[in-house]
């Protein structure tokens, strides 16, 4: 019979001749190696670590591409007026303009015969100033070629009958006059008015009313005068 001897440190024992005792559970004889098992499964993935301390701030960036642009906003609300600012350096003087054209209408007429006719224009045919033509001499009638407002005046000497003078415009009286002559005497009878003409409108003076009431008078040394500008 064979004797095995219990490897050193292992704890089999004989207890006679030709029996053997069992080695405790999981001790493997020292002369004999077992056959590599097989690898394990992977485990299963821990856990999320804590995060980590931020880094340090990198470098700027280049600058990205222009975007599209905006639609245009509302208009917004006026602000409050500024002060007034300080008067500007004044500009260049200007090229003289041209000049400006003035409009002119006047007369003045006196009376050279002493026969007058009731109720019909009065001819003044004495010219004193009748440089733009606008008094005709022919008919006793002022003709308004330039609208505006004008000054008419007369002044009569009366001389052996009463006068009755009135000053028309378009047909219309508009002044009266009346002197009653005294016997042996020269007398004045004057009048004056302002009047606003249109083209076309006419002024004239005329003895008016029935009877002998047209004792205009004009010779060498007494006038008769109509002026209007």
């Amino acid at each position: 019979l064979l004797l095995v001897l219990p490897a050193h440190g292992q704890d089999s024992v004989a207890e006679g001749p030709g029996v053997l005792l069992p080695l405790p559970k999981g001790a493997c004889p020292g002369w004999m190696a077992g056959i590599p098992g097989h690898p394990g499964h992977n485990g299963t993935p821990g856990r999320d670590g804590r995060d980590g301390t931020p880094g340090e701030k990198g470098e700027k960036g280049d600058p990205g591409l222009v975007g599209p642009k905006g639609d245009t906003g509302e208009t917004g609300v006026t602000g409050v007026e500024g002060p007034r600012g300080f008067p500007g350096t004044p500009g260049r003087k200007g090229e003289p303009g041209e000049s400006a054209y003035v409009h002119r209408s006047a007369f003045s007429v006196g009376l050279e015969s002493r026969i007058t006719v009731p109720n019909v224009p009065i001819r003044f045919t004495k010219i004193f100033y009748n440089l733009q033509n606008h008094y005709d001499g022919t008919t006793g009638k002022f003709h308004c070629n330039i609208p505006g407002l004008y000054y008419f005046s007369y002044h009569i000497t009366v001389y052996l009958k009463d006068v009755k003078v009135s000053l028309y415009k378009k047909d219309k009286a508009m002044l009266f006059t009346y002197d009653q002559y005294q016997e042996k005497n020269v007398d004045q009878a004057s009048g004056s008015v302002l009047l606003h003409l249109e083209v076309g409108d006419q002024v004239w003076l005329q003895v008016y009313g029935d009877g002998d009431s047209y004792g205009i008078y004009a010779d060498n040394v007494n006038d008769s005068t109509f002026t209007g500008f």
